[in-house]
């Protein structure tokens, strides 16, 4: 984790926090649990502790639409899981339900975890202060770029290996040009937002129209991910009970044919506001269908990528709808538990080819010369 991946996970954990009034209300609850513990009868602490109860439960509601799964898996590395876990007010409130007779066991239970959870927000806000002062210093101006698309590529991609590092990131860098070039017409160079060593991870500025394209590429897969889940087990089932040959066949091509209709379907999006004709667009067509197959196949086997908006462009009020609908697909990113057996590609199995720009006749042409020289 970068330090700025820090700076902004700590923020985000304080935001949540004071947005939601989490704190306050859990601690109200405890409040007016101690005031009935010592006066059962007292419909004021009654009134309150419902008051307080509802709120607390609403805030924790709108955590489900608000934190992302991959800030989620964020916040559980810094400690912060079982404190912003949606189902912390349901926890509450069956607590106090249970103990409707007996108030202070009720008390007990939302006292630890408020105590706890005051807490690790003073340490967080500590933290966060101690880190603002550091960055201060040294701060790099915020990238004029309205986004950034963050790749981890978990180290069983590429077996720690340097030269299969670097076949990562060329694969990375020649997707988001392609995946460029086709939103915008023009081709244009990958600028590099961070890097993260400790587990590899590959930040890249981008503008909305690409983020968008990319969130959308990934809900896609992600979606058809489901369904194949949903026929493998199938299949299984189907095998344990001794069906086998044309039938376990058929859900096996069936699983094949959901794959290849998502990358249709995600080269048809990407290019559908290219208007330039020609052979570059079949060669886009070509060099899309390959990076996006090997893109859910790394995404099979741990790749996550995450997409974020910079504060420039949340509050730039003219990108509120893009903006929106990004955060609405990456809300669904849920990426999927490593496969022991890869359906798209095999452990090290990387791409060589380079699909890029203007290489398809360039590779023609070398190869008729090599020909020519051979005879």
């Amino acid at each position: 984790m970068t330090s700025q991946k820090l700076y902004e996970t700590l923020q985000l954990i304080v935001n949540l926090d004071e947005s939601f009034e989490l704190q306050t209300s859990l601690t109200q609850i405890k409040d007016n649990l101690t005031s009935l513990t010592a006066q059962p009868a007292g419909t004021q602490f009654q009134t309150s502790l419902a008051s307080a109860l509802s709120q607390f439960s609403g805030g924790a509601n709108q955590l489900k639409n608000t934190i992302t799964p991959s800030q989620i898996l964020t916040i559980e590395e810094l400690g912060g899981a079982e404190f912003f876990d949606p189902s912390i007010a349901e926890k509450v409130r069956s607590s106090i339900e249970r103990n409707a007779m007996t108030p202070s066991v009720a008390r007990d239970f939302v006292k630890d975890i408020a105590s706890r959870r005051a807490d690790y927000l003073q340490t967080v806000n500590t933290t966060l202060g101690g880190l603002t002062n550091l960055l201060s210093a040294d701060k790099p101006m915020e990238n004029a770029a309205p986004g950034e698309a963050a790749f981890t590529i978990p180290r069983t991609l590429f077996d720690n290996r340097l030269g299969m590092f670097a076949k990562e990131l060329n694969f990375i860098n020649l997707m988001v040009e392609h995946m460029s070039e086709a939103e915008s017409g023009e081709i244009q160079p990958v600028e590099l937002e961070y890097l993260s060593s400790s587990i590899p991870t590959v930040a890249i500025c981008a503008g909305i129209g690409l983020l968008k394209l990319l969130a959308s590429v990934i809900n896609s897969f992600l979606d058809a991910w489901k369904k194949v889940e949903e026929i493998r087990e199938l299949r299984e089932r189907l095998k344990a009970v001794g069906v086998s040959g044309s039938a376990a066949d058929e859900l096996t091509d069936r699983i094949t044919t959901t794959i290849e209709e998502v990358v249709e379907e995600s080269t048809g999006l990407t290019l559908s506001t290219y208007t330039k004709d020609g052979g570059r667009r079949n060669e886009l067509k070509n060099a899309l269908k390959i990076d996006f197959q090997r893109l859910f196949g790394q995404i099979e086997r741990g790749l996550i990528v995450e997409i974020r908006m910079h504060e420039s462009a949340n509050a730039d009020k003219s990108n509120a709808a893009e903006v929106q609908a990004i955060a609405d697909l990456t809300k669904q990113f849920i990426f999927p538990i490593v496969a022991v057996e890869p359906l798209l590609l095999t452990s090290n199995e990387i791409l060589e080819g380079d699909v890029s720009r203007k290489t398809l006749t360039t590779k023609k042409t070398t190869t008729q010369k090599k020909s020519t020289k051979t005879k």
